[in-house]
């Protein structure tokens, strides 16, 4: 029984290389992933991107982002095969629990003070009249 999850990868792929060698790393990983029973429910190229330290000597990355889904078979060759890759010079794998939905803020209800509750002083006509 082979049990499919959810996972999100992200990989930086050296910036130097020409366009026509990160397209065919970026295709060797997306065959892996097929390979391997998988399937690529979301692909995002992000491009090249100032790295936030250097990597392997490297200031410049280029960034792809897989959502996938499969098994822990198709994890691993994809993590070995991203330590083979030496223009990989970095990769992150993580299995996705559940899937993450931003529901916007609860509207805050608009209503005057309770009656339980103090009241804060105004200047209000109460307030004014309260002699001088």
């Amino acid at each position: 029984m082979n049990i499919m999850s959810t996972y999100e990868a992200i990989f930086i792929i050296n910036a130097n290389l020409p366009d026509d060698e990160t397209a065919g790393v970026i295709k060797k990983m997306q065959d892996v992933v097929a390979k391997q029973g998988g399937e690529i429910v979301t692909f995002e190229d992000w491009g090249k991107k100032k790295l936030a330290y250097e990597v392997q000597k490297q200031k410049r990355g280029h960034y792809v982002y897989f959502r996938m889904k499969g098994g822990a078979a198709m994890v691993s060759e994809l993590e070995r095969q991203f330590k083979l890759t030496d223009t990989v010079i970095r990769y992150l794998i993580v299995k996705l629990v559940k899937e993450l939905r931003v529901r916007p803020p609860a509207k805050e209800k608009k209503s005057g003070p309770k009656k339980d509750a103090p009241r804060a002083a105004s200047a209000g006509p109460a307030a004014a009249s309260s002699g001088a």
